[in-house]
């Protein structure tokens, strides 16, 4: 699986993020990554307001309030790319 996108912008890499945390945690299927990805893109495009993933897989139904806030709890506690552990 795949589902990363290169916009370019800083913000890809968390969205990136979150939806493989998501998915990994069996949140989501695959899917369901694509389909909201695909809705935030277009939302974007027509210049409406930015709404995060989670945000997005909400409003589709889903994920929960709860399941969110648990994959930003790991998403929060992993190492960014290229930091180390401590």
């Amino acid at each position: 699986m795949n589902p990363k996108r290169s916009t370019g912008d800083e913000m890809s890499g968390e969205v990136r993020m979150f939806g493989e945390i998501a998915f990994e945690m069996r949140c989501i299927s695959t899917a369901h990554l694509y389909e909201a990805l695909a809705l935030q893109a277009r939302d974007e495009a027509r210049g409406e307001k930015h709404r995060f993933l989670g945000q997005v897989l909400i409003d589709l139904g889903y994920m929960t309030d709860q399941q969110v806030l648990e994959v930003l709890t790991v998403l929060h506690d992993r190492p960014r790319q290229g930091q180390r552990e401590t």
